[in-house]
């Protein structure tokens, strides 16, 4: 997990995730202790709980299942005025930046097909997002900056 490429002063918090949905219940407190750690405002903090929640929410939803052994850890760190995520599993290859359905935002809650919704959000809230393939897992990484939020 290095892509972000970190300074040396930047401190790094990595996470083993339980394969299911309990891991949300966790991911709350998880950001709250981080959050706290390096003074990141309330704003911050939400838009990373939302991203991060869609985000494991998909691996957990449709990824992970098809896993014998599923895997999902989380690398939190402050990085350059930016706070940097970045979640990995073992399930097959999927590029949700590429591979979403993009949502149509002109249909009613009614019409619109289920996906791609989530993926929407993190590009919203994200500064920057990024997939990478590396050594049989999915790597998606978003950096929100820090400056600016309150």
């Amino acid at each position: 997990m290095q892509p972000c490429e970190p300074s040396p002063d930047s401190k790094t918090v990595e996470i083993a995730l339980a394969p299911d949905l309990s891991a949300l219940a966790a991911l709350v407190g998880i950001i709250q202790e981080f959050g706290a750690a390096h003074a990141l405002s309330d704003a911050v903090q939400s838009h990373l709980n939302l991203m991060l929640d869609e985000l494991i929410t998909n691996s957990i939803t449709y990824g992970l299942p098809k896993v014998p052994e599923p895997e999902l850890r989380l690398r939190l760190l402050v990085d350059k005025g930016a706070v940097v995520a970045q979640l990995e599993d073992n399930a097959d290859a999927f590029n949700p930046f590429e591979e979403a359905p993009e949502p149509d935002p002109t249909l009613g809650l009614e019409e619109r097909p289920i996906g791609g919704l989530g993926v929407f959000l993190v590009k919203q809230f994200a500064n920057s997002t990024a997939y990478e393939r590396v050594d049989g897992r999915n790597r998606i990484t978003v950096r929100h900056l820090i400056e600016g939020e309150g």
